[in-house]
């Protein structure tokens, strides 16, 4: 009797091995998002399980126990520079995000430098390249079906991750250099620049320091830019900054100058707005 059982046994194996797997979609499937913040790319890769009825917190994700912040294979993150995440320095790289929940008081998020984790099993803390403790939030009505990761850009040089899912939204601020390297980068390039070109830099360093914030740094630049060489471009630019500072004046004398100077491409391209700003410094210098 044991031969035919033998028989049948290999024939059993032979018939599992043989047969073809169906091709279905994941049940949580990969997804990932990623964003530039100044000069940081930050990207992350998760698999996205869904609610399905299930209760989350406390159940399916126990409360004080390590949690995967996904499912499947490890959910990881990557900055291209270092970053501060919640005031704490992190440096470059791509981590393992894990997270620690806990009811009724702050959850600890983990970013460790193993990668490789299949869910929690092999983590080991000695890895760790940072923690960091936040406050979760819980929507009152709206409902996060299916695992979501968001990075949101506030700022040039501020931003946060997003985690949502059922109830939960966790915020994780996100902090990277910006302006000092900007700056540097402007200085570094009028160094190379020969002095009949420097106009133009100083022009492109004012348009980039209005455009995030710096209104005053900008302004500098943009006197530069006309002192080397006098342009519509850098009259209408002087004049947008000091219409940012309720200088409507100062801002109406230099759009004047930008006009003496202004090409019919120039025309084409601002001259509605030019007219409409007038209009609006107009009536504010009143």
């Amino acid at each position: 009797m044991r031969v035919p059982f033998l028989f049948l046994l290999v024939l059993l194996q032979q018939t599992l091995a043989s047969a073809q797997m169906v091709d279905l979609p994941q049940k949580s499937p990969a997804a990932s998002t990623s964003l530039t913040i100044g000069y940081t790319d930050i990207s992350i890769n998760y698999s996205a399980p869904s609610v399905l009825d299930r209760e989350i917190w406390g159940g399916l994700v126990p409360y004080d126990t390590l949690w995967r912040a996904g499912a499947n294979a490890a959910t990881t993150i990557g900055f291209s520079t270092d970053a501060k995440v919640n005031g704490q320095p992190l440096k470059a790289g791509k981590y393992a995000l894990l997270v620690l929940p806990r009811k009724d008081s702050t959850w600890t998020v983990i970013f460790n430098q193993n990668t490789e984790l299949r869910g929690t099993n092999g983590y080991d803390p000695e890895q760790d390249a940072l923690r960091v403790d936040i406050r979760p939030k819980f929507a009152r009505t709206r409902h996060q079906e299916m695992l979501q990761y968001e990075i949101v850009r506030q700022n040039i040089e501020n931003g946060y991750l997003l985690l949502s899912w059922e109830k939960l939204r966790l915020y994780l601020p996100i902090k990277v250099e910006t302006m000092d390297r900007a700056i540097a980068e402007i200085e570094e390039t009028l160094a190379a620049t020969p002095e009949e070109g420097e106009w133009e830099v100083y022009l492109q360093a004012a348009d980039f320091l209005f455009w995030s914030g710096a209104i005053n740094p900008a302004r500098t630049y943009a006197q530069k830019s006309i002192d080397h060489r006098p342009t519509a471009q850098g009259y209408w630019l002087l004049a947008r900054i000091n219409g940012k500072q309720e200088a409507y004046q100062a801002a109406l004398e230099a759009t004047s100058e930008a006009l003496k100077l202004a090409d019919d491409d120039f025309k084409a391209r601002y001259g509605k707005t030019v007219q409409a700003k007038q209009t609006v410094w107009k009536e504010e210098r009143q």
